[in-house]
């Protein structure tokens, strides 16, 4: 029964370590997104619940670190507060934008839909989304690919890591019965791919800036531009004119993660950067558990 929960050293496996960090910070995110509620109204749009549950995962994430007598700092978890992680963000909304755009631009070429201005169009809207989508990608990277991601790769070897947390990731998102099946596939497809790109974020740099800049800018333009997040109805600049071509070629009321242009793009985006991606450090290599 002792190998089951430890190694040959005594010391707990990756493999729980990573399951209680993902009940107990679940959980606390949980409580302290409920808690957002109590803000004032005109605060609350921008201080979103996810940013709420970013703060629950990162406590949670120190102290598992403090549990294993480690560093209790930002650095092991692959943060910072510092211009490169402010490089690395800003660079990562950039990019994240121009792989949605391309997306966006393969379904409109594709004489899927095109897109009209809002007629409620406010910029404070566009503000409060992006507001909403950096609490999203601090809240879903933080959770995701900071110790978790850490823990399955010391457990696991990173290309078995990436696996598993990118299904995870995309399990941990809606797919509604009610989508058609080939536009289902492909929305978990892409979403599959989605988290293996931005795991692939942080394997390049070592740090989370990358991976939050890349979920961000994905996100934001694509409210932006009116179609849905992951399933999540949206209300930006511009509303999007279907033209009644099938749902997996334009995402439908998903978004455009559910379109097979995404797949496309995503697909390139991660053959690129995995022909880039660095060497294995050796603070994460596989170990023992």
């Amino acid at each position: 029964m002792k190998a089951v929960f430890r190694d040959a050293e005594g010391h707990l496996r990756n493999g729980w370590k990573g399951l209680g960090f993902v009940v107990t910070a679940t959980l606390l995110a949980g409580i302290l997104m409920a808690l957002q509620r109590v803000l004032p109204d005109v605060v609350r749009p921008f201080a979103p619940p996810p940013l709420f549950g970013f703060v629950g995962v990162l406590l949670v994430s120190l102290d598992f670190l403090y549990l294993e007598k480690q560093p209790v700092a930002l650095a092991p978890l692959g943060m910072s507060l510092d211009w490169r992680a402010g490089r690395e963000l800003g660079a990562g909304v950039v990019v994240g934008a121009i792989l949605v755009g391309l997306v966006a631009l393969g379904g409109w070429a594709a004489g899927g839909y095109h897109l009209e201005r809002a007629a409620n169009a406010q910029v404070a809207a566009v503000v409060k989304g992006a507001c909403l989508m950096l609490g999203v990608g601090l809240f879903e990277e933080a959770l995701f690919h900071g110790y978790l991601f850490q823990r399955a790769i010391r457990g696991l070897g990173e290309r078995w890591a990436q696996g598993v947390i990118s299904l995870v990731f995309c399990l941990a998102h809606p797919f509604s019965t009610d989508m058609e099946v080939p536009t289902r596939v492909v929305a978990m497809l892409s979403t599959f791919m989605a988290g293996w790109l931005l795991g692939l974020c942080y394997l390049r740099t070592r740090h989370l800036a990358l991976s939050v800049g890349v979920h961000m800018g994905w996100n934001w333009l694509l409210g932006t531009m009116g179609f849905g997040v992951s399933g999540k109805e949206s209300h930006g600049w511009w509303t999007p004119v279907f033209h009644g071509r099938p749902e997996w070629l334009t995402g439908g009321a998903y978004g455009l993660e559910a379109s097979v242009f995404s797949v496309v793009v995503l697909g390139l985006a991660i053959a690129a950067l995995t022909r880039f991606s660095s060497v294995h450090p050796r603070h994460l290599a596989r170990t023992p558990g």
